[in-house]
C-alpha cells in the first residue's frame, strides 16, 4: 500500500474531515453568502466589486487544490486518469491565477483589467481543459459505433459553431473599437475559447460516455456548462452595454468554481472509497446523449426559420451561410440514419442467427435428454434382463448340485451321468448369455473408425461368414437391387448383417423352399432389408423382439440376443430398424444407414 496523507490519499482512508458532503455544504454557504451580499449591497456597486474579487480567487484557488488532490490519489489507480486530472487541475490554476491577477489590477492598481495580463491565463484554461478530456480513456466502441459517435459529434459542432458565430463571434467582429490589435485578439479569443469548451463537452459526451456515467467527470462537465453560460451572459451583455459587475448573474462564474471543486473531493472518495465490481452494482442508463445531436438539428432549423423571419435583427451571418449550416446538420442525420438502419440490420440478423441457435441447443438439449431418458430406460430393462437370464442357470446349477450330491450319496451312478450334462448345458448358457451381454455393452463403445464401403461388399462377406448353416438348412439367397455407399463401422455393419441372416435362417420352420433376400429401396429414403419366407412374428412382438434375450420360440438355439445387438448397431450408427411380419407369412426387417457423401452405386464401380 502506498504512503497516504491524513489516510486519505493513494491507497487509504477518504480524509474524514473533508467529506463531499461537507464540500457540498461549504460551497452551498458561500454561495448562498454572496447572493446575499449582493443583495444587499445592492446600491454599493464598487464594494460589490471588491468583495467579489476577493471570493472568487479564494473559491476558484480551493478548487484548484481540491483537483491537484483528486489527481494524486487518482495517480495510483490510472495513470491516464491521473494525466488527466493533473490537466483540469493546471487548468483550474491558471484560471485562479487569472482570478487573481484581476482582483490586483482593480483592487490594487486601479486599473481596468481588460484587456491585461489576466487574459493569458485565463485562455489557457480552455485548452487544457479540452487536452485533459481528450486525455479520459475513451470506452470501446465498434465500427458503427465510432462512425455515429463521430456523425452526432459533426452535428453538435456545427450547431455549436453556427450559434457561437452568429450570437457571439460575429457581433464581437463587428463592434471592435480598439485601436490595439492585441486587444481586438483577447476580444474575439473569449468566445472563440467558449466555442473550445463547448467542443471539449461534446468530446465528453460522445466520445467517453464511459466516464460521463462517474459522478466526478460528471461534476467537471456541469462546472464547464456554467463557466460557458456565464461567459455568454457576460460577453452578450457587454455587446449590449448593459452589462453590471458583481451581479446575482455573476454566480454561474461562482457555481462553476464550486461544482470543479466538489469534483475533485468526489473524486478522491471515489478512488478512496472500495467499489462493488461492475457485475454487483447497476450501471446507470445515461440515454439522454443520443437525443442531443436531434435537439440540436431541430433547434438549428428553428433558428434558421426565425432569422429569415426577423429581419431588422442583425446576426452578422448571411441567411445563405446559416441554410448551409442547417444543411450540413440535415445531411449528417441523414447519414447518421442510414448507418443506424444498417447496423439495426445487422443486429437483428444477428438476434435471429442467436434465437435460431438457441432453439437448435434448445432442441439439441430436449433430444439429449430424451434420448439420456431412452437410455437410463434401456439399461433398466438390460440390469432387469441380465440378471432374471443369468440367475436362471444359476438357479439350475444349484438345483442339480443337490441332485448330484444325493445320486452320488445313493450310488445312482447312471444319473450322475445325467446331472452332469444337465450341468454343463446350464454353464454353457451362461456362458452364452455373457458373451452376448458383454458383446452387446461394447457396441458404441468400441466402435472402428467409419468408412465409405459398397453395402454390396458387405452383404458378400456376411454371406461368407453364414454359408455353412444356409446351406446346411437348404436356405436360397437372392441379393437384389444397386446398393449404394454407405458410411459406417465395417465390422459392425457385417456382424448386424449376420445375426440378421442367421436370424432368418433360425425360424423358417417347415418351410419347404427356404428363401432370404437382401436389398434396398430409394423411395425417398434409401432403406436397406433382409426378407424371408419363415414362420413369421406375430404383430404384438414386433418391438419385443429386439429386446436382450427374447426368443420368438423357447426352443430354439441361441440366447435371443441377436436382434437386441443388431438393433444397438444401427442406433449406434444413427439408422433406424423395424419389422414387418405377420404368422405365417415371413418377416422382413427394414434397416437405414448412413449413406456416404459420395454416389457411387455397385453398377458404377463395375464400369
Amino acid at each position: 500500500m502506498n504512503r497516504g496523507y491524513n489516510g486519505s490519499e493513494e491507497g487509504g482512508r477518504p480524509n474524514r474531515y473533508l467529506t463531499f458532503r461537507r464540500a457540498l455544504l461549504l460551497g452551498t454557504a458561500i454561495l448562498i453568502v454572496r447572493s446575499a451580499i449582493v443583495l444587499y449591497l445592492e446600491d454599493q456597486e464598487q464594494l460589490r466589486v471588491t468583495i467579489d474579487d476577493i471570493i472568487f480567487p479564494v473559491v476558484n484557488g480551493l478548487a484548484a487544490l481540491s483537483l491537484f488532490r483528486a489527481a494524486r490519489t487518482t495517480r495510483s489507480k490510472d495513470e491516464m486518469m491521473y494525466i488527466a486530472w493533473a490537466f483540469f487541475a493546471v487548468a483550474q490554476v491558471l484560471y485562479a491565477l487569472g482570478d487573481v491577477l484581476w482582483s490586483i489590477l482593480e483592487i490594487g492598481l486601479k486599473e481596468t483589467p481588460f484587456p491585461s495580463i489576466a487574459d493569458g491565463p485565463y485562455l489557457a484554461y480552455y485548452p487544457l481543459f479540452l487536452i485533459g478530456v481528450l486525455l479520459l480513456p475513451s470506452t470501446y466502441q465498434s465500427t458503427f459505433e465510432r462512425i455515429k459517435s463521430l456523425l452526432d459529434t459533426g452535428v453538435v459542432t456545427i450547431f455549436a459553431i453556427l450559434i457561437f458565430w452568429s450570437l457571439l463571434i460575429a457581433p464581437t467582429v463587428a463592434t471592435l473599437e480598439e485601436p490595439d490589435p492585441l486587444a481586438n485578439a483577447i476580444a474575439v479569443a473569449y468566445p472563440v475559447a467558449d466555442l473550445v469548451l463547448a467542443f471539449a463537452l461534446i468530446a465528453l459526451i460522445f466520445r467517453r460516455i464511459e466516464h460521463i456515467a462517474q459522478r466526478p467527470i460528471l461534476l467537471l462537465a456541469a462546472g464547464a456548462v456554467f463557466m460557458i453560460i456565464a461567459d455568454s451572459r457576460f460577453m452578450v451583455q457587454a455587446l449590449r452595454d448593459v452589462y453590471v459587475p458583481a451581479t446575482l448573474g455573476d454566480s454561474f462564474w461562482l457555481i462553476s468554481y464550486i461544482l470543479t471543486g466538489l469534483a475533485g473531493v468526489l473524486q478522491v472518495e471515489t478512488v478512496c472509497v472500495p467499489v462493488k465490481p461492475s457485475a454487483e452494482r447497476p450501471s446507470p442508463g445515461f440515454t439522454w446523449p443520443l437525443y442531443i445531436p436531434y435537439i440540436c438539428a431541430i433547434s438549428a432549423y428553428a433558428f434558421l426559420i426565425w432569422s429569415i423571419e426577423q429581419e431588422d435583427v442583425n446576426l452578422y451571418i448571411r441567411h445563405h451561410h446559416l441554410a448551409a449550416g442547417v444543411g450540413m446538420i440535415i445531411l449528417l442525420i441523414i447519414l447518421r440514419q442510414i448507418i443506424a438502419i444498417k447496423e439495426n440490420t445487422m443486429l437483428y440478423a444477428a438476434a435471429q442467427k442467436e434465437l435460431h441457435q438457441r432453439i437448435a441447443s434448445e432442441r439439441e438439449k430436449e433430444h439429449l435428454i430424451k434420448e439420456l431418458e431412452s437410455k437410463t430406460s434401456e439399461m433398466e430393462r438390460f440390469i432387469y434382463t441380465v440378471s432374471h437370464d443369468l440367475r436362471s442357470p444359476l438357479i439350475t446349477v444349484s438345483g442339480f448340485l443337490g441332485f448330484l450330491r444325493d445320486d452320488i450319496e445313493k450310488g445312482a451312478w447312471d444319473k450322475v451321468g445325467e446331472d452332469i450334462d444337465i450341468l454343463e448345458g446350464a454353464i454353457t448358457k451362461m456362458d452364452m448369455l455373457l458373451q452376448d451381454t458383454l458383446e452387446l455393452s461394447r457396441i458404441g463403445r468400441m466402435m472402428n473408425p467409419p468408412e465409405d464401403v459398397l453395402f454390396s461388399d458387405i452383404v458378400r462377406e456376411a454371406l461368407e461368414q453364414t454359408s455353412e448353416r444356409i446351406r446346411s438348412r437348404g436356405v436360397s439367397v437372392v441379393v437384389t437391387g444397386d446398393m449404394p455407399v454407405v458410411h459406417v463401422d465395417r465390422m459392425r455393419a457385417v456382424e448386424a448383417l449376420v445375426n440378421l441372416i442367421e436370424n432368418s435362417a433360425k425360424y423358417m420352420g417347415d418351410q419347404r423352399d427356404p428363401r432370404i433376400e437382401i436389398g434396398c429401396m430409394r423411395d425417398g429414403e434409401t432403406v436397406f432389408y433382409v426378407k424371408d419366407n419363415g414362420i413369421g412374428i406375430d404383430p404384438k412382438n414386433h418391438k419385443r423382439v429386439f429386446e436382450l434375450f427374447y426368443k420368438v420360440d423357447n426352443r430354439s438355439e441361441g440366447a435371443g440376443a441377436g436382434l437386441a445387438i443388431v438393433k444397438k448397431i444401427i442406433e449406434v450408427h444413427g439408422g433406424r430398424i423395424w419389422i414387418e411380419s405377420e404368422l405365417g407369412r415371413g418377416c422382413t426387417v427394414f434397416f437405414t444407414l448412413p449413406l456416404s457423401d459420395s454416389s457411387i452405386t455397385e453398377d458404377d464401380s463395375n464400369r
